[in-house]
């Protein structure tokens, strides 16, 4: 597209981002540049006010030098935290580097003895290999950014001080131009509009900052707030070092509701745009949702099984019912889009803890791979879990010398009593960076992972028939759809352990498996098993996919035949004192030679089709009138 941009445009329009945005209030921050040497553009400075950023931003580079020496700017950088007075141990420093360095192993005990975190942001694929040991052997975070427009912005918006307070944090909402809020860049073309929505919810509004980047030319800008006021192109500020992004601060606290912003490209040729919105939560006492991802874990050898994890929540309490989506992309630029979930199943340990997981294993080559999750509220779905359920297991009964004891029924708490509803939201937050080694190129996995395993199989007893429900799983592992269903019982639940393949199959002829995530359920009769009341059966499944491949045996599910014994009627409180008037009237009667033998009778209680016997009719006759 010609784009005069560059990728220390970039670096920079990122940098800015994150001094005037990210940043915790009254931080100390300093600025280091290096190429071959390093360079202290500042000393700590503590920010303030639009000065102190200002101050640092001013010496961000305008142009690239040559040669990459990481140990010659880590040093500089732990020698601007001393030179103002700081420790080196607990600072965190910010290390972004696109250059080759083969030399960085020489500083590993410097940098260990020096007790700093450093969290390192690798730019492109020829970023120096050993860059992410710094952050494993330090405790801080890694992010890689691909060369893309946005993708720099993501990795700084994901740092934020480990000892800051989450009402000073900014939280993320990026756009690259289109109704969902994720962050993606699309190409615009020449004299066209695009509009998009930003929701702001009343747990955040302050600090709230509106920021667009460009490729080519500056668009035309007009953004509506909730109450239908408009922000247009001359209310954004634009950067003084030419970085190709404007930016505009909400005065106060942002109106709660949904910000509409259109975009017009004004150039005759195409170009990407994003759109950033960060803000910090609106009072210290109202904690805002968050969200928060990371990987199982930081390296990988292919074919190992990697878990996509995000946490929602809103202070220890966990959102249910999101809508929470992955972004995982590759050096190669390949991007792969997975929906979480919180169903139990799958990845997922634990349904409805708020804690959304999914397996990945859509690698497509090796080397570095992001991570970004997209949170977002679902109208009258999304709730706030007030209160977690009890996990521990209910039995219902049990058997004791061939009789079936019941126990109390389970309490029942009233949904609305542990959940609350939740306004709308949306959330962007980096899960930093991973590495893979040994993967394919192609991305086809399905001869190498089968289904995952069952994990939330339930059966019953209905009739003669047993009724079994689980979570599908997919063809490579909870993604897909499965090629068949196994399906065997047993009286022993061992066997179904140790030796399922000898166990009883179930025909499974007619059920073909849905996609993974979906609902299943499946009703057969045991014909092999003499069915009597008490009888136990023990059932579980295992799922093939197309490759031959077969999953883990899932967890063992029981049925019990249960026939409720009978249940006698016991009358109700005016009945009783209807038998007690009863026995009075029978000694009279006994007196006066009128006896009805061999029964107590007890009016509505009585068989008769509606006719008075003879000691009913006693009674109609001597009871005093009711009152």
């Amino acid at each position: 597209m010609g784009s005069p941009i560059t990728r220390l445009t970039l670096m920079n329009q990122a940098a800015e981002l994150y001094l005037i945005q990210i940043i915790e209030k009254e931080s100390l921050v300093g600025l280091v540049t290096f190429d071959s040497t390093a360079t202290i553009q500042n000393n700590l400075i503590r920010m303030i006010n639009d000065n102190s950023y200002l101050e640092i931003s001013a010496k961000l580079p305008q142009q690239a030098g040559g040669g990459t020496s990481i140990c010659n700017g880590l040093r500089k950088g732990f020698q601007a935290i001393t030179s103002s007075g700081q420790s080196t141990s607990g600072s965190e420093i910010v290390l972004l580097t696109d250059g080759e360095d083969n030399g960085i192993s020489s500083c590993f005990q410097e940098v260990e003895r020096s007790g700093a975190v450093i969290h390192t942001i690798a730019l492109g694929p020829s970023a120096a290999r050993e860059l992410e040991t710094l952050s494993d052997m330090t405790g801080g975070l890694r992010f890689y950014a691909s060369e893309g427009i946005n993708g720099l912005i993501d990795a700084f918006s994901g740092i934020s001080s480990k000892s800051g307070s989450i009402s000073q944090q900014a939280l993320q909402a990026s756009e690259g131009c289109h109704s969902g809020l994720e962050s993606k860049t699309l190409k615009i073309n020449g004299n066209e509009w695009l509009s998009g929505t930003v929701p702001v919810d009343s747990a955040v509004g302050n600090d709230t900052f509106f920021v667009i980047t460009w490729m080519v030319q500056k668009p035309d800008i007009i953004l509506r707030d909730p109450k239908g006021k408009n922000y247009t192109t001359s209310d954004f500020r634009e950067d003084k070092l030419n970085i190709f992004s404007v930016r505009l601060q909400i005065p106060g606290i942002a109106e709660t509701g949904t910000w509409t912003y259109s975009l017009l490209n004004k150039g005759a040729q195409p170009q990407l745009l994003t759109v950033t919105v960060t803000t910090r939560a609106r009072s210290p006492t109202t904690l805002p949702v968050i969200a928060t991802a990371h990987m199982s874990q930081s390296t990988a050898q292919y074919p190992s099984r990697m878990i996509v994890y995000a946490r929602v929540s809103q202070g220890f309490l966990p959102v249910l019912g999101a809508n929470v989506t992955a972004i995982i992309e590759a050096e190669s630029g390949h991007q792969v889009t997975l929906e979480l979930w919180d169903n139990g199943a799958g990845a997922d340990t634990l349904k409805n803890d708020g804690i959304y997981s999914r397996y990945f294993t859509d690698f497509h080559g090796n080397g570095r791979y992001s991570l970004k999750v997209n949170a977002q509220a679902r109208k009258n779905i999304t709730k706030l879990n007030l209160k977690q359920k009890n996990k521990s297991l209910y039995i219902p009964g049990y058997v004791e010398n061939d009789q079936i004891i019941l126990n109390p029924p389970r309490p029942e708490i009233p949904e609305e009593a542990t959940e609350a509803t939740v306004e709308d939201f949306s959330r962007l937050t980096s899960g930093g960076s991973f590495t893979v080694s040994g993967a394919p190129p192609d991305g086809d996995h399905a001869h190498v992972f089968p289904p995952s395993k069952v994990t939330d199989l339930e059966a019953e007893f209905t009739d003669d028939h047993i009724h079994l429900t689980w979570t599908a799983p997919g063809k490579v592992l909870d993604k897909g759809r499965a090629h068949k269903y196994i399906i065997r019982m047993s009286e022993r639940p061992l066997d179904l352990q140790e030796d399922f393949n000898n166990a009883t199959l179930v025909n499974t002829s007619g059920l073909i498996p849905k996609e993974a995530g979906s609902k299943e359920t499946f009703k057969f009769k045991p014909e092999t098993f003499k069915i009597a009341n008490g009888t136990q059966l023990y059932i579980a499944i295992q799922a093939d996919n197309d490759a031959g491949l077969t999953s883990e045996v899932s967890n063992i599910a029981q049925a019990v035949k249960f026939i409720p014994p009978q249940v006698y009627v016991v009358p109700s409180s005016p009945d009783l004192e209807h038998l007690r008037m009863g026995n009075v009237l029978r000694k009279r009667l006994e007196g006066s030679g009128r006896f009805c033998q061999g029964h107590h009778e007890v009016p509505g209680l009585d068989t008769d089709q509606g006719q008075a016997g003879p000691c009913e009719e006693a009674l109609t006759q001597d009871s005093p009138p009711s009152q």
